[in-house]
C-alpha cells in the first residue's frame, strides 16, 4: 500500500464496505475517485474522509439520492431531512414490530402442533368469541386472513356433516354482520389436532377422529382452527386445531 493512496480493495477493508456499495455510491455521484496508468482507482486520504461521511449519513437512515445535498444544507434545512427520516424509521420500526410479533406467534402455533401430536385429546376453552362467515371474494375479511391465516376456521354441524362453512375470526363488532359461531360460556369443547394432506385434495382424518370420538360423547359444533403448514412424512399437511362441542 503507498502511503496516502488506496486500492479499493484497502477502502473496502479499512471501512468494512462492499467493493460492489463503493462503486455503486461512486457511480451516484457521491465522491470522484481518480485512477493511475493501470486505470485501478487511487484513494487518497480525502476520499476516504468522504466516504467515512457517507456512512453516516446512510447509518442515520438518509436515503442515497440525498446524501450527496447534505453537506450543502442550512441548518433549518439539516433538521427538516433528520425529521422527515426519524419519520419513515418509525413507520419502519412499526411495521418490522408487526413483522417481529407475528413470526412469534407462528412460533407459537408451531409448538401448538406439536403440543396437540404428544398430548392427544384434551379438555379446553375455546380462546375467540365469535366466527363469521367467510368468502375468499371478500377483500376486508381477506387481507385480515392474510395479515393473520390462524383467523381462518373451518365450521361443521356434526349432526348434520354435511352442513359446513368457512369461517374467520373476527372482534364483535356493530358493522361484523352475523356470525356463524356465538361462544356460549356453559359449552364443553374437547381440543385435538387434524391433519389435511394437501396434495391429495386436502384429505382429512376429522371424520374418523370424530367418529371415534362420539362413541363416548354426544357432539354439536366442531370448528376447526388453522395453525400451520408443513411436510410430515414426505407430505405436505395442513395442520388445524379441531374445538369439538361435546354434551
Amino acid at each position: 500500500m503507498t502511503r496516502n493512496v488506496f486500492s479499493i480493495g484497502d477502502i473496502s477493508r479499512l471501512l468494512n464496505v462492499p467493493t460492489a456499495t463503493l462503486r455503486f455510491w461512486e457511480e451516484k455521484g457521491l465522491f470522484s475517485v481518480g485512477k493511475g496508468k493501470n486505470r485501478y482507482r487511487r484513494y487518497t486520504v480525502h476520499n476516504l474522509a468522504e466516504i467515512a461521511d457517507v456512512m453516516f449519513f446512510r447509518n442515520l437512515g438518509i436515503p442515497v439520492s440525498r446524501v450527496g445535498a447534505m453537506g450543502s444544507y442550512t441548518l433549518e434545512e439539516y433538521a427538516c431531512q433528520l425529521q422527515s427520516t426519524q419519520l419513515q424509521l418509525e413507520e419502519k420500526i412499526q411495521a418490522y414490530s408487526q413483522m417481529y410479533q407475528r413470526a412469534q406467534n407462528q412460533l407459537r402455533q408451531l409448538e401448538e402442533v406439536r403440543r396437540l401430536k404428544e398430548r392427544g385429546y384434551g379438555i379446553e376453552n375455546v380462546p375467540f368469541q365469535m366466527v363469521f362467515p367467510f368468502e375468499y371474494q371478500e377483500k376486508d375479511k381477506l387481507r385480515l386472513y392474510a395479515q393473520d391465516p390462524t383467523r381462518y376456521v373451518r365450521y361443521f354441524d356434526t349432526r348434520n356433516i354435511s352442513r359446513k362453512a368457512r369461517g374467520i375470526i373476527l372482534p364483535p363488532e356493530p358493522d361484523s354482520g352475523c356470525p356463524l359461531w356465538r361462544k356460549d360460556p356453559a359449552s364443553r369443547f374437547l381440543t385435538f389436532l387434524i391433519r389435511e394432506k394437501v396434495d391429495r385434495g386436502y384429505e382429512s382424518d376429522v371424520l374418523r377422529t370424530l367418529e371415534q370420538i362420539q362413541n363416548y360423547y354426544g357432539t354439536r359444533y366442531l370448528l376447526a382452527q388453522y395453525l400451520c403448514s408443513a411436510a410430515e412424512d414426505g407430505e405436505r399437511v395442513d395442520y388445524l386445531k379441531a374445538y369439538l362441542e361435546i354434551i
